[in-house]
């Protein structure tokens, strides 16, 4: 049965090996429950129960494949919801014990509700700060002159940005960096323009995006980003662990 309370959530992922799957599974992937077990550091009849009261929960999906059982978030409402609660501690304790293989692809680029996440959006943001087209203000990035000049280059629409009702140029705490990527109307843009333009291509039943050899080559042309030398900076951490 779903829990249909927020109580009933809280005490659903509130218990230790419960919050290590559900992290696992931010990947977007499905995963077997000896691979959430081995994440999640527990036994498989551990792994069997929690995953159960998850399911029963109306957190997770199951599908049969063959003699093997996959689970995976039911919507990405879950999956954000998680990844915000990463997002609200000032150091990560529910880091999965042993990783799953696709958690480097996610923490390179990934969506972020509709806006760009991972070690490249912490990377552009870098460089939006540098190039004076964004500046930092309490909980939101201002948008300079030139930042606005610069959307319009890439046809972005300012004013119709500013008109929406949401939040502009929104700070969003990267739950994987621990730093605040651009999120809002202003990060929702940039991403749909990456997409439209096929600098970023999703990767199918994931939240993770790639960068296309024609993204590579703008992202260093416009924001001096070297995208080879970001996947090899995070080949060498995830090596040293």
């Amino acid at each position: 049965m779903n829990v249909t309370s927020i109580e009933g959530v809280a005490s659903l992922i509130g218990e230790a090996g419960r919050i290590h799957i559900l992290t696992a599974l931010l990947d977007g992937n499905s995963h077997s429950a000896a691979e959430l077990a081995l994440a999640a550091g527990v036994s498989a009849q551990t792994a069997s129960s929690h995953l159960a009261k998850l399911v029963e929960g109306g957190l997770i999906v199951s599908e049969r494949k063959g003699r093997q059982r996959f689970f995976r978030f039911k919507s990405t409402d879950v999956a954000v919801a998680v990844e915000a609660l990463g997002a609200l501690v000032q150091k990560p304790t529910f880091v999965q014990k042993q990783p799953i293989p696709a958690m480097p692809e996610l923490r390179l680029a990934r969506t972020c509700y509709d806006h760009l996440a991972g070690v490249l959006a912490i990377a552009l943001r870098n460089e939006l700060l540098r190039k004076d087209i964004l500046r930092h203000r309490e909980d939101e990035f201002l948008l300079t002159a030139t930042g606005e000049r610069f959307l319009s280059s890439l046809d972005i629409d300012v004013e119709s940005l500013r008109n929406q009702r949401r939040s502009f140029a929104r700070k969003c705490m990267d739950w994987t960096e621990r730093h605040h990527h651009v999120g809002g109307a202003v990060g929702a843009a940039l991403l749909g323009r990456f997409l439209e333009n096929k600098w970023l291509a999703r990767i199918r039943g994931t939240r993770a995006v790639r960068v296309t050899h024609e993204g590579q080559r703008v992202f260093e042309r416009l924001f001096a980003i070297r995208c080879s030398a970001l996947q090899s900076q995070l080949a060498i951490h995830n090596t040293a662990k």
